[in-house]
């Protein structure tokens, strides 16, 4: 199956990740043993490894994403706090070595290779502001200094053990060692808030080693391993993660958190809404970053609906074997300017609710599937599939000019978002309707039968 005409769009507001959580995914059988334990919800997968991603791709690529964001492979078997965090990723011991318990060397690159055979690119999970005791110096001899440290958000961001500038050589190195050694195509960095220490944000200094990287090995013809996409985790409002990882130009994506909170409710309470202002949401979540606080004009928030660190989508919205409240957020997702994310199993409609042993911030740590197990998934299923090809196949889903048009049609509410690609002379319409009705796109003749809350994608031209 290899290719050399696979690779995606290198805008990187073309987007669409798909994030796996590799401790509670899938259990590859030819793969490594897995661990144990893992912080999450009872009788669900602990054991999960690489070859369980690398047995999955084809389902992901088959969703019309074109890229895949892993937890934290990097050799955590002897981090301090116990195997539970040790199979979380999050406090590695070695920045330099993969994991045991998940795979090896040669199975992380069967993966990196298959996956850009699939036209995904691959993106790695990199704590750079807190360790689980690592011990050794970087291959080039740079070390960390472990000294306790506080961020520019204080004590609200707790203490990391990563302390700057000392540490920024080591960590600029494991930011482009990978990416040089493996052809990974860029990062997604937790807690990103930890390297704005004493009023310097060192994303910069780091933004621009993988920049440089990326321009030389794309110099030199390399087709993977060349993007250098970024994106960090601040779980603060628009206004705090522009003060701290998106100043002074460090990272120029962060996850929005104020557009999960706006869509789809908030992390850690099932039931908690999201649309609170029906399609005035989505006219406001497709607005420039801009209008909704963000800074600088030219940062590319990343929107999404569930992560690692919180409740599932579906404990929000499934209720009686109706999906079409999880098909709307699909739809608003498909069609936002900027980069997205989806969470594996989200697909599904999976649930976490009703799982035994887990808490807010690790409820959505479910086992993996690849297919739907009744009707209900494979309609929510089919529906991702259809409006994230649509996303991948229509430029002007994630980039160009919008218009809307909000009105009443009898007694619905209906949304009609206009969207044009200058670049190509690709045109869309998304049409939202608050309940059943036969909705006319301007410009055109011919109405739209839409389905309330099941959002249709019509492309003009």
């Amino acid at each position: 199956m290899k290719s050399t005409n696979l690779q995606p769009e290198s805008d990187w507001r073309s987007l669409t990740i798909y994030q796996v959580m590799v401790g509670s995914f899938l259990h590859g059988e030819e793969g490594a043993d897995g661990y144990n334990e893992l912080w999450g919800p009872e009788g669900e997968c602990k054991n999960g490894n690489l070859r369980g991603v690398i047995d999955a791709l084809d389902h992901i690529a088959g969703l019309g994403v074109n890229a895949i964001w892993l937890t934290p492979v990097f050799d955590s078997s002897e981090a301090d706090g116990g195997e539970k965090l040790q199979a979380s990723g999050y406090f590695a011991n070695d920045y330099f070595k993969i994991d045991p318990h998940f795979g090896t060397e040669d199975d992380f690159r069967e993966l990196v290779d298959k996956a850009h055979e699939r036209g995904l690119y691959v993106f790695l999970d990199g704590v750079f502001g807190h360790h689980g005791g690592v011990k050794s110096p970087s291959p080039s001899g740079f070390v960390i200094d472990s000294t306790p440290s506080y961020s520019d958000r204080g004590e609200d961001g707790g203490t990391g053990n990563v302390k700057y500038p000392e540490s920024l050589d080591y960590f600029r190195e494991v930011a482009t060692y990978w990416i040089d050694r493996f052809d990974i195509d860029g990062w997604r960095f937790d807690q990103a808030y930890q390297l704005c220490q004493d009023g310097h944000n060192y994303w910069c200094e780091i933004s621009e080693a993988v920049r440089n990287l990326c321009d030389s090995r794309r110099s030199q013809g390399k087709q993977w391993g060349v993007l250098g996409y970024m994106v960090g985790e601040d779980w603060s409002d628009a206004g705090g993660i522009s003060s701290r990882v998106y100043r002074d130009g460090g990272l120029k994506s962060a996850f929005d958190f104020d557009g999960k909170q706006l869509i789809s409710g908030s992390m850690g309470e099932a039931d908690s809404g999201g649309l609170d202002n029906g399609w005035d949401d989505v006219i406001k979540i497709y607005s420039p970053p801009s209008e909704r606080g963000y800074a600088p004009d030219d940062v590319l928030p990343n929107l999404f609906l569930t992560n690692h660190d919180g409740v599932r989508v579906a404990d929000n919205f499934y209720d009686g074997d109706n999906e079409i409240n999880l098909m709307t957020r699909f739809a608003i997702l498909s069609g936002y300017p900027g980069p997205v994310t989806l969470y594996y199993g989200d697909e599904f409609a999976d649930l976490s609710r009703d799982c035994e042993g887990a808490q807010p911030d690790n409820a959505s740590r479910t086992g993996g599937h690849l297919s739907p197990d009744d009707d209900r998934e494979r309609r929510l299923h089919d529906y991702v599939r259809k409006v994230m090809m649509f996303r991948r196949d229509n430029p002007a889903m994630w980039r160009g000019r919008q218009e809307f048009d909000r009105y009443r049609l009898d007694d619905a509410e209906i949304l009609v978002v206009l969207k044009h690609d200058d670049d190509t002379g690709n045109r869309v319409a998304m049409v939202f309707a608050d309940r059943d009705a036969s909705v006319t796109i301007p410009g055109t003749d011919s109405p739209i039968d839409v389905k309330g809350y099941i959002p249709e994608l019509v492309r003009l031209s």
